[in-house]
């Protein structure tokens, strides 16, 4: 059968751009618009970059350079097929950083347009980190794809890296939250972008005269700087009286936002965070929502590897110790639809993303995927054992530390939060409470014989995408899956890619030839 190559009037013309755009009518949350970069992220392969520094001591440079705090270095970027001049390397993190001691495996940045207007498949910077703290190094990978499910939040995978013809390492290649980022996620990405700092951003207010800017890094807009509307949030965030605040939240904050996230927080134990640390998020001043938005960031320590001094199985998701110096989890505690809000979140994240055998089956597939790269990682922070044994169980890396098993700590904190949640949400009298639909399995591709694909919710609204290998749209359609979560393509197998999008997810599928 011949794709469907003209539909004229079915799509809106951004199709033309984009490979595929997600079914917005239909949810309340922005969902990603689909690119060229998306070959950047696929999970299923581990990727492959070269960085020749014109410096030969390029090592020493970099750490000159990050204690001046002065800069890339400039240096050749390639992935066997593609070559670019001149891109900007730096060392980036902190204790990522440090932990690593003279090891070369230090986290690293990469910046195409440091020192030419050029992009990697429209990507003008990717972040690698080096895995400290996460023995399975599988962590980021895992989280990030969750958090996508509910939040903009950036796409990772995995990389090698080799500088000047010596082989650093396995990474995890990480999307930078920059303009580029919001504009696949946002409608308008000329808003001010906030990054929580290392020292922690609590959202506390500290008066008109304060000095923000040493706790909210602005990554956005920097030439024209614009605090008033951050300001006013924080004000109103912090000093509102419970009533006026909950009546109206959005007002300030994007609830949709506050809730899931915190959701996200809770059920991973990701304590790192503004829940526990203050630290590792962003905000976007979207002018598309009156509230300002909230986005996660720097997943390494979650499945509660960063205890923050809390219990990482038993700690309570709404309730917590630092709710006076934490304004916006505290409104969560004290704004009952927000709590509500919250609370349904976990229960679905626990129930499907987050669950237990959802994540069994994915570390199955990755760490099968990366554990030759593992092995021959001649930088590898942990043992080889501890990568497989902190996949199912606690790794000690020391007497007095402990990093809890990806599966065991999934099992113990979701049979809590079950309990709990489901407990406190039955003794919410008057308060509605959301619930969410389950994303459904895995989807599988089948070609030749079925062509179509399966594991989908039943009954979904999907849109559909054949590109090539340049991003250009080659067919397209609207369909919707049966009861048993099958939808048939009108499509033959053949170069390029099947993107399909529902409410829930979005999925790249390679079109091979058939044998």
């Amino acid at each position: 059968m011949e794709p469907q190559r003209n539909m004229p009037g079915r799509f809106p013309r951004s199709l033309e751009v984009a490979l595929m755009l997600t079914l917005a009518s239909l949810i309340s949350d922005p969902k990603a618009q689909s690119d060229s970069s998306d070959l950047l992220f696929d999970e299923s392969v581990v990727h492959a970059y070269q960085l020749d520094f014109y410096d030969s001591s390029w090592a020493s440079r970099l750490e000159a350079f990050r204690v001046a705090d002065s800069g890339y270095l400039p240096a050749r970027f390639s992935d066997g097929v593609q070559t670019i001049d001149s891109v900007g390397v730096r060392y980036k993190g902190n204790s990522s950083y440090t932990y690593v001691g003279n090891s070369p495996k230090k986290p690293f940045k990469i910046k195409f347009n440091e020192f030419r207007s050029q992009t990697y498949h429209g990507v003008k910077v990717l972040n690698f980190s080096n895995g400290v703290g996460d023995p399975t190094f599988l962590r980021e990978v895992l989280s990030y794809r969750i958090a996508r499910t509910i939040l903009p939040a950036p796409r990772s995978s995995f990389a090698t890296l080799e500088a000047n013809g010596v082989a650093i390492g396995l990474y995890t290649q990480v999307e930078q939250v920059d303009k580029t980022f919001l504009k696949r996620w946002y409608p308008n990405a000329s808003g001010n972008l906030f990054k929580a700092g290392d020292d922690g951003a609590p959202l506390q207010w500290l008066g008109e005269s304060a000095r923000y800017d040493s706790l909210y890094e602005l990554k956005t807009n920097e030439k024209n700087p614009e605090w008033s509307r951050l300001k006013s949030i924080l004000a109103a965030l912090d000093t509102l009286a419970d009533g006026e605040f909950c009546g109206d939240p959005d007002r300030w904050i994007s609830s949709e936002d506050a809730i899931r996230m915190v959701a996200f927080n809770m059920v991973l134990s990701h304590f790192d965070s503004y829940s526990g640390s203050g630290r590792n998020y962003y905000l976007y001043e979207d002018s598309a929502s009156r509230g300002i938005r909230l986005l996660p960031w720097d997943l390494n320590l979650s499945y509660g590897a960063y205890g923050n001094s809390w219990n990482v199985v038993t700690q309570d998701p709404i309730e917590v110790s630092n709710l006076a110096a934490r304004p916006l989890s505290r409104r969560l505690a004290r704004c009952p639809a927000l709590k509500a809000g919250a609370l349904s979140w976990i229960r679905h994240l626990v129930a499907t993303e987050a669950s237990v055998d959802t994540l069994q089956a994915r570390i199955a597939r990755l760490s099968s995927l990366i554990k030759p790269y593992v092995e021959a990682d001649p930088n590898r922070i942990y043992s080889l054992a501890a990568f497989e044994t902190n996949q199912t169980s606690t790794f000690r890396p020391s007497p007095s530390s402990t990093i809890p098993g990806l599966v065991s700590f999934a099992t113990a904190r979701n049979a809590w939060l079950s309990s709990h949640v489901d407990s406190v949400l039955a003794g919410m009298e008057g308060v509605a409470v959301p619930r969410h639909r389950s994303v459904g399995s895995d989807w599988v591709l089948h070609f030749p014989k079925r062509s179509g694909v399966s594991g989908m919710p039943p009954g979904a609204d999907i849109l559909w995408a054949v590109v090539d290998a340049r991003g250009r749209i080659v067919s397209r359609g609207r369909a919707r899956s049966d009861a048993s979560g099958w939808m048939g393509l009108p499509i033959l197998p053949g170069s390029g890619f099947l993107r399909v999008a529902t409410v829930d997810r979005t999925r790249t599928f390679p079109l091979l030839p058939i044998p």
